[in-house]
């Protein structure tokens, strides 16, 4: 074989990211390393594989097409078959790519990468977050192995572990009336200004929420960010809705409180995400097993809502 694995990593990360220049500080190495790996890989083949466009990256060609999903599928071999390896004579060990759904990161990772640590301290795990879509894009391509994620963005055929169901939220400021109820409703809430956390998919969420009960929301401003999201409703202009709450957000020590609301509304599966050929990993296995045992010893019920003299709800664990 005339090409190192290194360079087909290379050659892997040239065409996901199609270009060069990020390639290269994808691998934390120069692009002339990358640009050799793609030589080497279509002298060997024959063809032109990736096209070079001036100002704009490059391109793959059909036969580029062809060969990088090849090799994604032997980069996936070879790290599962490293990883076997090195859990054949302990503990599993081996690097986990672990992609999550952004908003949700703060409050999900903490307890499972603790667990993850304190059980396998072999095992290492890169992150990589973003929105719905891009962390099921990247689960899709092979780029990450498990994805932290709601259910409603993932098709039905994608394996799917819940870990729980995630009831919307309200946060309100805390000079408003609302703030005084230990829960509202949305009636009370759609004639009020909205900040609307528009990501992939939230959007239609949302909104998908207010119109199953025969209302619409008043939509004053918008952000991708939670954090932006969380300070503008701080500042008094106006509530969000969300699926997850940490601790911080039920103090009221920050401008807003976070209170349940009363309608039965549609709470989405939160769980892991995986592909039938990632299970194939006793790292993956483990880590599956070791996100339903956090999820099954009540780790993730601080992020539901409850609070003291609200309606009782449950958990919604795995239903």
């Amino acid at each position: 074989m005339r090409f190192t694995l290194k360079q087909l990593k290379y050659f892997d990360a040239a065409l996901r990211t199609g270009s060069i220049a990020r390639a290269a500080v994808e691998m934390n190495i120069s692009q002339s390393s990358i640009t050799a790996a793609i030589d080497i890989i279509e002298q060997t083949t024959q063809a032109e594989l990736l096209r070079r466009l001036p100002a704009k990256g490059i391109i793959p060609t059909k036969a580029g097409l062809a060969v990088g999903a090849r090799v994604q599928e032997f980069l996936e071999q070879a790290r599962i078959f490293e990883s076997d390896l090195l859990s054949l004579t302990g503990d599993p060990a081996g690097s986990l790519r672990l992609g999550c759904y952004a908003p949700t990161a703060p409050y999900v990772l903490p307890p499972l990468l603790k667990r993850i640590s304190q059980k396998y301290p072999s095992i290492s795990i890169e992150l990589k977050e973003g929105d719905m879509q891009s962390i099921t894009d990247l689960l899709n391509s092979g780029a990450v192995d498990l994805a932290l994620t709601y259910r409603r963005e993932t098709p039905g055929s994608q394996p799917f572990i819940p870990m729980f169901r995630a009831s919307p939220i309200a946060l309100i400021p805390d000079v408003s009336p609302l703030a005084q109820q230990q829960e509202v409703q949305l009636q009370e809430l759609a004639e009020l200004p909205m900040i609307l956390l528009d990501l992939p998919g939230t959007r239609p969420y949302f909104n998908g929420l207010f119109s199953s009960q025969g209302l619409r929301p008043n939509i004053a401003h918008t952000t991708k960010s939670s954090s932006v999201l969380r300070g503008l409703v701080a500042a008094n202009f106006g509530y969000a809705l969300m699926n997850i709450c940490g601790p911080q957000d039920r103090t009221g020590q920050n401008g807003y409180v976070a209170r349940p609301i009363v309608e039965d509304l549609d709470s989405p599966q939160y769980g892991v995400a995986y592909t039938h050929a990632s299970q194939r990993s006793t790292l993956v296995k483990t880590i599956l097993e070791t996100c339903r045992e956090v999820a099954e010893e009540g780790k993730f019920r601080d992020l539901l809502f409850t609070v003291e003299g609200a309606r009782e709800r449950p958990p919604h664990l795995f239903t």
